[in-house]
């Protein structure tokens, strides 16, 4: 919740197409890496990315990271000789073979298994034989209460460290199959409805953990963006709720963006730092570009930006 696990996204590729997989399509069943939002080519891309959000751990996820286990070992080898207590969590749904769990021990710390058939343990029971904190995970489905609750029950019977049930969530992939199963929409997040009240129902037990799409959203989310935001922004970006917020002043040309720049540094007593060239583009703090638009005739506004590797535009808001 604190935002300081690294996403390490070690493949799209996954050999169990469960119908309910929020996963894009951009992803889906791609052979590609990204820590967090960027893509990586080269282990000093990874370990960059670690440092910028000052990663205390990280999460390994995919499609299935044991479909590409020496990329996944590699990665999880550099980042323990990175950084010291690192901790490394996986997610799976492979089926786990003596050789696989011997090979991961001592790179990963915990194992997240997901279980797609309800009916057997046996995935569980055998990593529990390793040295591994060894939990389950499921989305939570409204219409099997039942059917979850004695999926609990056999897992506490064979020793299960932890399970999480997380709140079923809709995308653009998996509408179809999910209204297929009756189940409605909350328009105003990507929740499926009864999800929620079903977790909540069993998460009464110590051993059970329910995180909700929210939670994911506005608190893990937001608080990894602003570990990051604060080593990225430009000195006169601002940070709100997660997002880089600056000004910019919108000019024809690159000449005409160095006359502002000289105009603004004129009027204004701040340094230089404060107001940057980008092509045509001047970037500044908000509120001089606010404060600019009374005696400049240009176009002006307000961005606020993902601190992302990307830095993708959340919101405009226009001065002028």
């Amino acid at each position: 919740m604190q935002g300081a696990k690294l996403v390490l996204f070690v493949t799209g590729i996954c050999n169990i197409y469960c119908g309910y997989c929020p996963l894009s399509e951009r992803r889906w069943q791609k052979d590609i890496v990204y820590a967090n939002e960027r893509p990586i080519v080269a282990d000093e891309e990874l370990l960059e990315e670690a440092h910028l959000m000052d990663a205390l751990g990280t999460g390994i996820t995919g499609g299935d990271p044991v479909l590409r286990l020496d990329r996944t070992l590699h990665y999880a080898h550099i980042l323990k000789r990175e950084f010291s207590d690192h901790h490394i969590h996986l997610y799976t749904a492979s089926p786990l073979t003596d050789n696989l769990l011997q090979s991961m021990e001592g790179f990963i710390d915990e194992i997240r298994i997901h279980l797609t058939d309800f009916t057997t343990v046996s995935p569980v029971e055998k990593a529990l034989k390793y040295n591994f904190d060894v939990g389950v995970e499921i989305p939570m489905f409204p219409s099997e209460v039942e059917e979850t609750r004695t999926l609990i029950h056999q897992l506490k019977k064979v020793g299960v460290h932890f399970i999480n049930l997380n709140e079923l969530e809709y995308a653009d992939r998996n509408m179809e199959y999910l209204k297929k199963l009756g189940y409605t929409f909350d328009t105003d997040s990507c929740r499926v409805k009864g999800s929620e009240e079903a977790a909540l129902e069993l998460a009464q037990d110590d051993i059970v953990h329910y995180c909700s799409a929210s939670d994911k959203d506005s608190l893990q989310l937001r608080n990894r963006l602003t570990r990051r935001a604060h080593h990225v922004r430009q000195v006169y970006e601002e940070i709100e709720d997660g997002l880089l917020v600056k000004g910019v002043i919108y000019c024809k040309t690159g000449k005409e963006a160095q006359k502002i720049k000289t105009i603004l540094l004129s009027k204004v007593d701040i340094p230089e730092s404060f107001i940057t060239v980008v092509g045509t583009r001047v970037e500044t703090h908000w509120a001089l570009a606010e404060e600019a638009s009374s005696w400049i005739k240009a176009k002006i506004g307000i961005e606020k930006r993902y601190p992302t590797f990307d830095q993708p535009l959340i919101e405009y808001i226009p001065v002028t």
